[in-house]
């Protein structure tokens, strides 16, 4: 709940209080096992979550993604690992690619939190964009360690 409250035994939960329970995962994209390639500069969606219906204003989203690792071709790349919905961008990222041909092994988790979306249909995905360099990048992903983007209603603003 986001705000203190006090219960003694056998209290009910009114339906106002129970809107400010969260709601848990709401969606969750179904894993890759393998990741994408970036093209030039162009940005690339790695994953999209299932659309989501957000039924009250005053909700907090968040938006995780995770992924084993990133390969390059070329080192010292710079890319930018978002989580979006359209063209809004919520959180970003900067990777730094050291060395060639071999997945970074420190992995990639992180997160981003929406407070109040509108009261809609709303769809959020992860993108890879390089900002500079010259190589491509490889969103690495295997059976045992898929990429995964999930939303979660985690409860009232």
């Amino acid at each position: 709940m986001s705000t203190s409250r006090d219960f003694i035994s056998g209290n009910v939960l009114t339906a106002s209080q129970m809107d400010d329970l969260e709601q848990g995962v709401i969606a969750m994209a179904t894993p890759l096992t393998t990741g994408g390639t970036t093209s030039g500069t162009t940005e690339l969606t790695i994953i999209t979550a299932p659309a989501v219906t957000i039924a009250q204003t005053n909700r907090r989203i968040k938006v995780s993604f995770s992924c084993r690792g990133y390969s390059s071709a070329t080192a010292n790349d710079v890319y930018i690992i978002r989580i979006k919905e359209g063209a809004t961008t919520f959180n970003e990222q900067i990777v730094v690619i050291t060395t060639t041909a071999t997945t970074l092994s420190t992995g990639n988790v992180f997160h981003a939190w929406i407070d109040s979306p509108t009261a809609a249909s709303h769809t959020y995905s992860a993108t890879i964009q390089r900002s500079s360099g010259t190589g491509t990048a490889t969103v690495a992903a295997s059976a045992t360690a898929p990429i995964n983007l999930a939303v979660e209603d985690v409860g009232t603003v």
